[in-house]
């Protein structure tokens, strides 16, 4: 497994990464949804990341759903987390085009 990233890699996924943010040794991402997009939406993303074995946290928010990812066993950020958030990214931006 590739090791945790410094600062200014970080920094550097996140240009490419819209909407996410660092939050301590996490990526984060908030998105408003309504209540009812909730239960999909996680379902959706769950099975990108079952398919690259690593999970995100994923919680309910008061305007919405909220992704975290990060690598316990690295301590923070790794190249893998980068490529989850990408992939929540596409799971994102193929339900907003579905729905309209």
């Amino acid at each position: 497994m590739a090791g945790r990233l410094s600062g200014e890699e970080i920094e550097t996924a996140l240009a490419a990464l819209q909407g996410w943010r660092r939050e301590g040794e996490a990526l984060v991402r908030d998105i408003p949804i309504t209540p009812d997009n909730y239960g999909w939406l996680s379902e959706a993303v769950m099975n990108e990341a079952d398919a690259m074995d690593h999970h995100p946290g994923i919680e309910r928010t008061g305007e919405g759903i909220r992704f975290r990812v990060s690598t316990h066993s690295a301590g923070g950020v790794t190249p893998l987390d980068v490529e989850l958030a990408a992939r929540i990214d596409q799971v994102v931006e193929g339900a907003a085009r579905d729905r309209g």
